[in-house]
């Protein structure tokens, strides 16, 4: 039961952050949330287990940060900060089902076809909402090519070192990038930052240590549903989009059943 609980808080938070720290966008450079973001992976990763110093394992972690922590975030943030929280979950959702295609399941491209479907119609109703959607799809494909450097990285330093290496390297690359940059409604982004971060990783991770990982996946993928339910104003197409989206989530987890 407490696995079920852990995912559903995943699943909220998840879907929550954005909505909390998208109005800060509006006034903040992309690099300046990114800074405050960051800080939480450092610190979680000093809570995290380590096993370790190795030169390649900080190397993987580095080119990691660089590639899926600044460029790939960049590229969510301005999919959130553009076409809105629910718009930038379905379309960068994609990297979970583009994760198991690179390693050659090619039986799920259905289950990709399925999310692409989903953030075309979630985002059909705006020119800016596409280009927001087109920069989540970039992330989704940003993030799977990173997330092999990352797991090099995890096996070296462990989940500990490896997360406070990426996240120490991002923050600094991100206040260099967004150095004298604008910054308002701080406030949101340190709240968004602990939901996505302490809550919804947190409580992923430890769904899936105390439950099964599938059960804990397919709840967990609800998240592009709950943005898209709770967006204000409601439309019902990012409802339509975010339920094709989640559907090409489910039929992923399942697979892996």
């Amino acid at each position: 039961m407490i696995d079920i609980t852990l995912s559903i808080a995943a699943a909220v938070a998840y879907g929550v952050a954005p909505l909390v720290y998208r109005p800060a966008l509006q006034c903040t450079n992309q690099f300046r949330a990114m800074s405050v973001f960051s800080t939480y992976s450092i610190l979680l990763g000093l809570l995290l287990p380590w096993d370790g110093a190795s030169l390649d394992g900080v190397l993987s972690a580095a080119a990691a940060a660089l590639f899926g922590g600044v460029l790939g975030s960049w590229l969510y943030v301005t999919a959130v900060k553009i076409g809105g929280a629910a718009v930038g979950n379905i379309s960068s959702s994609l990297y979970v089902v583009l994760l198991p295609i690179a390693a050659g399941k090619l039986a799920l491209i259905p289950a990709a076809l399925l999310v692409l479907l989903g953030s075309a119609i979630a985002s059909s109703y705006d020119v800016v909402a596409k280009r927001g959607a087109f920069y989540g799809v970039v992330a989704a494909f940003v993030w799977t090519g990173s997330i092999m450097l990352y797991a090099s990285a995890v096996r070296a330093l462990g989940p500990g070192g490896a997360l406070f290496t990426r996240g120490v390297i991002v923050l600094l690359a991100t206040l260099l990038l967004g150095f004298n940059k604008p910054l308002c409604e701080a406030w949101r982004l340190v709240v968004g930052g602990f939901i996505d971060t302490f809550i919804g990783f947190g409580a992923y991770t430890s769904a899936i240590f105390y439950g099964d990982y599938v059960s804990a996946t397919l709840i967990m993928s609800s998240y592009p549903l709950i943005s898209a339910l709770l967006e204000k104003p409601f439309m019902w197409r990012r409802v339509a989009g975010a339920l094709a989206a989640v559907a090409g989530l489910v039929l992923v987890a399942l697979t892996n059943k």
